[in-house]
């Protein structure tokens, strides 16, 4: 009988070494990945940057030119510049300087291009951490492993355990992200004569326009269906979306649910022209496109969060409704 015990237990010994072998093969391949990566970026300091000591958080730093502003915190939106690279490889997958995006073959027609609007610690914990050392006006260079980028598992473009270097430029620190806003748009119609306010008593937001040539033509109404033609551009003069010769933007007025619907400004802004009219809406980012902006689908930026749009206008056509009463009243 003891015998027979004293077996099972060399048995339960035996197969519980097997299993610590080879059952946890996640954790090893695990293990394996990060140590490839590790030797990877070690040799790439080494080689690149050989007198640079990392942080206490593993974040390597460069600071090429020193700026005069504040530091940002870890909740301040910022105006940044930025070259996004995979290391060793030296790859740029990411970036919204335009000349960087067409060398490198990834420019797309509807991305917006320029200095980028973000809140700080919304993106990876290296670039996070870096920025954090940072004033206005520095550029610097930034490089980490995954374990401070997207991990084991990647994303986008980014495969798992992939270390990443960041060439970054920092613009401006935006403390209070709605009075920022708020004072540009104030600032720009403050520069136009004949400016008019348009109140919107649902959100309680102010959006205003301009009728830079006025004619007698039929007036807009809720129900109108209006051709226009347009130029929209933020107020530092990017432009983003711009309609074509002869294309012009057809949709009903005051039909939020019809799927040409534009935002909410231009319902309200275009029932202040007529038939023939060109002039201006400047629409803050309560009735355009929000705290959130627009992307395309692989997460790129159209239109900045929190971003005031002003859109040059002209009403080409202004026709009836699109479903006219079949029995009005006589």
């Amino acid at each position: 009988m003891n015998l027979s015990i004293h077996r099972i237990y060399i048995i339960l010994i035996a197969v519980s070494g097997v299993f610590l072998l080879t059952g946890c093969p996640e954790d090893t391949e695990d293990e394996d990945n990060k140590a490839q990566e590790q030797r990877f970026f070690d040799l790439y300091v080494e080689s690149r940057y050989p007198d640079v000591d990392p942080q206490s958080n593993g974040l390597y730093f460069i600071e090429h030119k020193e700026g005069t502003g504040s530091f940002p915190d870890t909740t301040d939106w910022l105006l940044i510049n930025y070259v996004a690279t995979k290391i060793p490889q030296e790859i740029i997958f990411e970036s919204y300087l335009e000349n960087v995006a067409i060398d490198n073959g990834f420019y797309k027609s509807e991305v917006l291009y320029g200095p980028f609007k973000v809140q700080n610690s919304t993106r990876v914990k290296g670039l996070t951490e870096g920025l954090l050392l940072m004033k206005e006006g520095t550029q610097a260079i930034m490089f980490f492993t995954s374990d401070l980028g997207y991990g084991p598992n990647g994303f986008g473009k980014v495969t798992g355990y992939q270390s990443l270097k960041y060439e970054v430029e920092l613009l401006e620190v935006i403390e209070d992200i709605e009075s920022f806003e708020q004072a540009r748009i104030e600032a720009f119609v403050d520069t136009i004569p004949e400016v008019d306010t348009i109140h919107d008593p649902t959100t309680d937001a102010v959006m205003y326009y301009v009728i830079d040539e006025a004619t007698d033509g039929d007036s807009i109404k809720n129900d109108s269906i209006v051709q226009i033609a347009y130029k929209g551009y933020l107020i530092d003069g990017r432009v983003f979306d711009e309609s074509a010769t002869d294309e012009y933007y057809e949709f009903p007025v005051g039909d939020y649910e019809d799927e040409r619907s534009p935002i909410v400004g231009w319902h309200l802004g275009l029932l202040k022209f007529r038939e023939g009219e060109k002039g201006r809406l400047i629409i803050p980012y309560h009735l355009g496109y929000s705290e959130a902006g627009r992307q395309t689908t692989d997460g790129l930026t159209v239109i900045p969060p929190y971003e005031t749009l002003i859109f040059d206008i002209e009403v080409v056509a202004v026709k009836g409704p699109a479903n006219p009463d079949p029995n009005p009243e006589e």
